[in-house]
């Protein structure tokens, strides 16, 4: 459950990256496109030279996730199902969310700095 909420809110952030993205390239596509097709090709391969690489990251935090939060986790999963039982509600859960990721950063930081170059 720790895994899905933290790539629901990976992608939460890469979707809100993506609309500011297009919102700074909408100008540019008023432009003659005369010269992309000789400028794509560079960054497909960039793109493809990146996607090899690993986070290691994402397999600390969800192990912190598992081992060292499991009681704001235990609370946040509560949240949830309280939340979902209701149709008429402003709970949101966001404390729960803060405390649990504050957890799992404060204890992943560590390990995480032992692998920055």
């Amino acid at each position: 459950m720790a895994f899905e909420i933290l790539e629901k809110l990976s992608n939460l952030f890469t979707s809100v990256k993506a609309e500011e993205e297009d919102e700074e390239e909408a100008p540019e596509e008023e432009a003659p496109e005369e010269e992309a097709p000789e400028e794509e090709a560079p960054e497909e391969e960039e793109e493809e030279d990146e996607e090899d690489l690993i986070d290691p990251a994402t397999a600390i935090k969800e192990a912190c996730a598992e081992t060292h939060c499991t009681s704001y986790k235990a609370k946040l999963d509560e949240c949830e199902e309280r939340v979902k039982s209701k149709t008429k509600t402003t709970e949101t859960c966001f404390e729960e969310i803060l405390d649990f990721y504050h957890c799992v950063d404060h204890c992943a930081a560590k390990e995480i700095f032992k692998h920055v170059k």
